[in-house]
Formats: structure tokens, C-alpha cells, sequence
């Protein structure tokens, strides 16, 4: 029997798969005055499960999405506050803060770490005190040192539980070596798009190899504002023009205490 036929037919089925394909993922197909109806072959191959980009979402760390939030154009009321890190921040963060009219208030305590923090009533004091609808934090700098970091999650929670529902952002420290842990637990215990990892990032350092440089850290905030536009709370953070000049970052220093 004769293979011809079947060789026929066959081409014959390819070529109209092929043709009901090109159909179903060509928009706005008209022939004269006739719309052919598409077959949902494109619904197999175009999907929002789970590996699809979504046009709202935005990455935001390795392990953070969240959803693209509109920037908030009103004035804030930042306060930054942490360890000896904070100084240089509050300083660039202040200039920010005048550009785009922003209130600053900043409190640094020198050798402190979320334990400290978490033990006192400082930052809850502070809140009352300034009403900030913006907080940056930075502490976990002391803690690089722990072989466990998980033992301080309790405090990090009551960290965050004192700040409530304020935006904040917490800064990453800005590694000088390795740590075993302490940046991915804070950010796992943070909201997303509120944990700015600072570790791989190259900075210029004083001369005790851990503490960036006064530039070094303008810098560091430049990135860190960069990125707010993809953080859980956008805000105005246009870049300060030449003319800023100093600002003042309204800083509060507290004396450092036994760890």
C-alpha cells in the first residue's frame, strides 16, 4: 500500500497547526470585514503563574517582591537612627531632606545594636517626640560578629513592633567581612521592600578598615535613595542640587552603654 497519501495528510495537518498558531498570537487579525476567532493555544504558553513578570511587581532583594506603590509627594518626617553609622547617613540623608522638604530628626548611639535598642525605651521616646512619618534605621553593624545572629530576631521583632505601621526602611550594615547571617535575618523578620542591603557594596573606609568615609557614605545614601522608589513606602527623594550645601541633620548623641 502506498505511503503517499498519508505523507500527504500529514503535511496537510501541519500546515493548518501551523496556521491556527500564527492566529492565535497575531493581534487584531482581520481578513476584509471578518475577525477569525482565536483558539486559547496563547494561554498556554502566556501565563500569570507563578515565573511570569508582572508588570505591578517589582524585585526588590533576592528574596522580596512586592507590588509597585505610587510615590507619596507630601512632605515627610524623617528620623534616622543606630549605631556610630548613623552620623554619616543623617548628614547626606539632611541634604535630601532639604531638597525636597523634608523635615530630619536623628538620633546616634555609638556601639549600639538591636539588644540595646530593643531593651530601652529610647525609640520609643524619640517617636513620641518627633512624629516621623519616615524612619530609617541602622543598626546590625555591631552584630556582624555573631555566630548565631538568629538569637537577636527577638529583638529585631520588638524593634520593629515599637515602630508599628510607620514606613521605615532599615539599612543593611555595610559589611567589611563576612557575616554568618544577621543581614538575612533582619531582612527576613522586615517587610518587603523595607530591608536595604548594604553588604557588597564597595565603600571607602576610615582608617579603623570598618566605618565608610563621610563621601563614602553619601554615596551610600545616594544608593539608598535610588532604590526607595522600589521600596513598600516611594517618597520625594529628588537628589540635592550643588547649592544645598550643608544641612543640618537636627542629630542627637547618646553615649555608648555595655553590650
Amino acid at each position: 500500500m502506498s505511503r503517499r497519501p498519508y505523507i500527504a495528510l500529514w503535511l496537510l495537518l501541519v500546515v493548518a497547526l501551523a496556521l491556527i498558531t500564527w492566529v492565535a498570537f497575531t493581534d487584531d487579525l482581520k481578513i476584509g470585514s471578518y475577525t477569525p476567532k482565536k483558539a486559547p493555544i496563547a494561554d498556554l504558553f502566556i501565563t500569570d503563574s507563578v515565573g511570569a513578570v508582572n508588570p505591578d511587581t517589582v524585585i526588590v532583594s533576592k528574596n522580596q517582591v512586592i507590588k509597585k506603590v505610587e510615590t507619596d509627594s507630601a512632605s515627610q518626617v524623617i528620623f534616622i537612627f543606630g549605631d556610630s553609622m548613623t552620623f554619616n547617613l543623617a548628614l547626606r540623608l539632611a541634604q535630601y531632606a532639604k531638597q525636597n522638604g523634608h523635615t530630619i530628626h536623628s538620633v546616634n548611639w555609638d556601639s549600639s545594636n538591636t539588644k540595646i535598642w530593643a531593651e530601652h525605651d529610647t525609640l520609643s521616646h524619640y517617636i513620641q517626640k518627633f512624629h516621623p512619618t519616615q524612619i530609617f534605621i541602622s543598626l546590625g553593624s555591631n552584630e556582624l560578629y555573631l555566630k548565631k545572629p538568629d538569637v537577636r530576631r527577638p529583638e529585631v521583632r520588638k524593634i520593629l513592633s515599637v515602630i508599628d505601621t510607620i514606613p521605615y526602611v532599615w539599612i543593611g550594615p555595610p559589611n567589611w567581612k563576612e557575616d554568618s547571617g544577621i543581614n538575612d535575618m533582619i531582612e527576613s523578620e522586615c517587610k518587603p521592600g523595607s530591608f536595604f542591603r548594604s553588604a557588597g557594596m564597595e565603600f571607602k573606609r576610615k582608617k579603623d578598615g570598618i566605618h565608610p568615609t563621610k563621601e563614602s557614605s553619601a554615596l551610600w545614601v545616594d544608593s539608598i535613595m535610588r532604590w526607595i522608589g522600589k521600596s513598600s513606602h516611594p517618597f520625594l527623594v529628588e537628589t540635592p542640587s550643588d547649592s544645598i550645601g550643608r544641612a543640618n541633620p537636627g542629630i542627637v548623641f547618646l553615649k555608648a552603654l555595655n553590650k
